[in-house]
């Protein structure tokens, strides 16, 4: 019965102690794509999504898409731990 209990407390121990460490490393590094994909797919669940283009990519800092939805297209930045920032175009100062 102890071997039991004991296997069964390092397989709960041992399984948060892994699900701790992968949510830390997405949250600090942020680098898988499927997931920020998916990100995106909800954060925008609302609008029909017709294709997501990554531009650009710098490690532990930002990745940059293009969201092409049925309205408009659209620029998304996620920053690590998966946050998702919109775009907005710069106004011009008109003399």
């Amino acid at each position: 019965m102890e071997l039991l209990s004991s296997l069964l407390y390092t397989i709960i121990v041992g399984g948060i102690f892994v699900w701790v460490f992968i949510y830390l490393y997405d949250w600090l590094f942020g680098e898988k794509q499927p997931k920020q994909i998916r990100k995106i797919q909800k954060y925008y669940r609302h609008e029909k999504i017709k294709k997501i283009d990554m531009l650009e990519h710098q490690p532990k800092k930002f990745t940059l898409y293009q969201v092409k939805t049925d309205k408009e297209t659209k620029r998304v930045k996620i920053k690590p731990g998966y946050k998702v920032v919109k775009m907005v175009k710069k106004k011009e100062d008109h003399k």
